[in-house]
């Protein structure tokens, strides 16, 4: 290994492909060759070649024939989910999850935390009255969304300030934190509160109240967010929904062998 981590010789066809796969995930749309030449830099004819292999093995398939275009199958979803299956976090909690739906009416996400993103990895909506639109799979800032808040605010602030990295931090609208004193005093706040807020730090139509979820070790490793509409919240909806998430996560992480009593300690966080 170098010392950048990185493979002394990388096989480019390698990653060219998972180049491509992670551009599939992370578009909002279906690409066309064009999009995709134009956005990864590649000559079409070697493209297309990458594409042709990778619709012959199952893994993107084309979408519309007329348009030409191309998108992850359900191949893809399916390595996907073995993965959150090993994880185990991912059962455990949906029951729960599904639960706390039905009591509130709003979505609510599961996701953990990877290469200082968090990541979502199930979601519970079926008594949503309003969906919003972050997919499983995608990756998200740690300090602007309700899920990243909650698992990041039950590390120690030595942990939170190496996962962000440099200031200042990306901002995703004008209440986004973006410097290490604002982002360690809210996470002081979450503590003493016992779960995390997202006041339209991420999204401004959108209100976020959350936990951390911990295992058997006593370690955070996971999180989730019930995610409202800003214009509908209220002191008393809340409340109500504060307290559901703290009986939530103490319920997911007593099944994952958690055997203490409060989640967040403000003098021995993780």
């Amino acid at each position: 290994m170098t010392k950048n981590n990185q493979p002394l010789k990388l096989n480019k066809s390698a990653a060219r492909t998972i180049d491509l796969l992670l551009l599939c995930a992370s578009s909002d749309k279906y690409l066309t060759l064009n999009n995709i030449c134009e956005m990864m830099q590649l000559p079409k004819s070697s493209t297309f070649e990458l594409l042709q292999t990778l619709v012959y093995k199952g893994i993107i398939e084309v979408k519309d024939i007329d348009k030409k275009t191309y998108g992850l199958s359900l191949l893809a979803f399916e390595i996907g989910s073995a993965v959150i299956t090993n994880l185990g976090v991912a059962d455990a909690a949906r029951p729960f999850i599904q639960e706390l739906n039905r009591q509130t009416g709003s979505t609510v996400f599961l996701g953990v935390e990877d290469k200082g993103k968090i990541v979502y990895i199930d979601k519970a909506e079926n008594h949503s009255t309003m969906k919003p639109t972050a997919k499983l799979g995608s990756r998200r800032y740690l300090h602007t969304t309700g899920l990243g808040k909650a698992l990041l605010h039950a590390y120690h602030d030595q942990k939170i300030i190496q996962l962000l990295g440099d200031e200042p931090y990306p901002s995703k609208t004008p209440l986004s934190h973006t410097n290490q004193t604002d982002v360690l005093q809210d996470a002081k706040k979450t503590r003493e509160r016992g779960y995390a807020i997202d006041n339209r730090e991420d999204n401004l139509d959108m209100y976020c109240i959350s936990s951390a979820i911990y295992n058997h070790e006593n370690e955070p490793i996971a999180s989730f967010s019930v995610a409202s509409l800003y214009s509908g919240m209220t002191e008393d909806k809340e409340k109500l929904i504060a307290k559901l998430v703290k009986e939530t996560a103490l319920q997911i992480s007593r099944k994952l062998g958690f055997a203490g009593n409060k989640l967040y300690q403000q003098n021995d966080c993780m």
